[in-house]
């Protein structure tokens, strides 16, 4: 699943067209959608997977927006916008409003990938050859499972392991949408908890089908995720050990930036590829774009540098961590200031998920747990620790977050750990309404079904 894939076909549930200063998607009305979207061959259904990974690399999911969001969202002694786009001003200040252009586009730009991951699926029958059957299946429920996932964590109030769940999270689609006349003009919101199980069962029945190894662990890195969002520490301590201890995947020990420099690294489980001439922006979009601010070579400047690491979070490092020697430089571009090296290269990978956090997620779990499946809190901890030119400690939970919190920073954790972890972000409470997206208003208006969610 590392490979960008470059086709992109239309499809949708609840999709429309996209218009704004910087969003240079563009999605087919659901007033036009083509029946030609049906698929009558085998490469017609594998063109059509490439075109749901093609939507996923957008800017508009991790491309840009899936990695940026979470973080600019949490940005409280963080992380500061100091850009002119007020979707991201107004997210960062927790002022959303339903038009929010970045609050829409990504929701209709999820949907779309769900959609065209619904299409595969209905037209596997097309598909003689079981191997490759079983394969475009496994990543069409791949693809389902973590739109639907990374949209009811924004867009809903958090799972929480120890309540019902049965707060409206978003809709649950499985049906492909390829006429108009497919088009349910009334689909209500589930449940957090329904969603959460459409998700563990897609990614499970994924992994089932996937015999690739870049492709499995993929599925199962995703699976650990969900599972540690949920609270379920015993299923995300075995899933993340099973990832560590069998997987071609290891922890780079040479240098900090190398995930981030060299693609298809042994750290970058999914990555989503850039280059050249398929990348997220190098202007109005894209994660360098926004993040980077330092002179090329030849004089230019390299970014907006409109995303800079707040300095009370540079602080926070310890003495000697390589986190913030290696990974944070002054910014000499477009604007001063300190910036994360991660994000640095407009044509770079992008790692949505490393072996670095499997480390994280069976330290947390062994900790909660009181077991040490695999190895001890302390190992895996300070294995990072060691790497990062620190010496050892004997791990307390607020120790490991704050491992974690350094480690994946910047990559879009904060925002979903803060709410799993039921702490603050600023004066706002993990579960405030306002640390939660509106569904969009064009949405609400194409579907009667949908509930707004309080507050806005």
């Amino acid at each position: 699943m590392k490979n960008y894939l470059k086709n992109i076909i239309a499809g949708g549930l609840i999709l429309l067209s996209i218009s704004s200063c910087k969003k240079q998607l563009e999605i087919e009305p659901k007033q036009s959608i083509s029946s030609g979207v049906a698929l009558s061959s085998p490469s017609d259904v594998q063109n059509a997977l490439t075109g749901a990974y093609t939507v996923l690399a957008s800017g508009d999911l991790y491309g840009t927006n899936l990695v940026f969001l979470p973080d600019i969202y949490a940005s409280n002694n963080y992380l500061n916008w100091t850009g002119t786009f007020s979707t991201y001003r107004d997210i960062s200040n927790k002022s959303i409003i339903s038009t929010n252009a970045d609050v829409l586009r990504t929701w209709t730009s999820a949907y779309k990938a769900i959609n065209v991951a619904n299409t595969v699926i209905s037209a596997l029958s097309v598909v003689t050859d079981p191997t490759a059957k079983s394969t475009i299946e496994g990543k069409a429920l791949f693809i389902r499972g973590i739109m639907h996932f990374e949209l009811v964590r924004l867009y809903a109030l958090p799972f929480d392991a120890t309540g019902t769940n049965t707060n409206l999270g978003v809709p649950i689609i499985t049906k492909a949408v390829q006429t108009t006349d497919d088009i349910v003009y009334s689909t209500p919101r589930n449940t957090v908890s329904e969603v959460y199980t459409a998700v563990e069962n897609d990614l499970k029945a994924s992994i089932t089908n996937l015999s690739s190894a870049d492709d499995k662990y993929a599925s199962m890195a995703f699976l650990a995720r969900v599972y540690l969002q949920e609270g379920k520490y015993a299923l995300a301590r075995d899933m993340a050990n099973d990832i560590i201890t069998s997987s071609p995947y290891s922890l780079i020990t040479s240098s900090l930036e190398v995930p981030f420099r060299t693609k298809k690294s042994s750290e970058g489980i999914f990555e989503i590829a850039q280059n050249e001439q398929s990348n997220a922006g190098t202007s109005n979009d894209g994660l360098a774009t926004f993040y980077s601010s330092y002179q090329n070579s030849t004089g230019g400047d390299v970014g907006r540098g409109d995303a800079s690491v707040n300095i009370n979070f540079y602080n926070s490092f310890e003495t000697g961590d390589k986190r913030q020697t290696e990974l944070i430089y002054d910014g000499d571009g477009a604007k001063s200031g300190k910036f994360t090296k991660k994000w640095y290269d407009y044509f770079g990978n992008i790692p949505v998920a490393r072996i670095t956090e499997q480390y994280l997620i069976r330290a947390e779990c062994n900790f909660r747990l009181g077991t040490t499946i695999g190895a001890t809190p302390a190992s895996d901890i300070n294995a990072l620790r060691t790497r990062a030119g620190l010496g050892n400690v004997v791990p307390t939970l607020a120790i490991i977050l704050n491992e974690r919190e350094k480690e994946l920073d910047y990559e879009g954790f904060r925002l979903h750990d803060y709410k799993r972890t039921k702490r603050s972000i600023g004066t706002f409470s993990y579960n405030d309404p306002k640390l939660v997206f509106p569904i969009p208003d064009r949405e609400l208006s194409a579907n009667k079904g949908l509930v707004q969610n309080p507050g806005y």
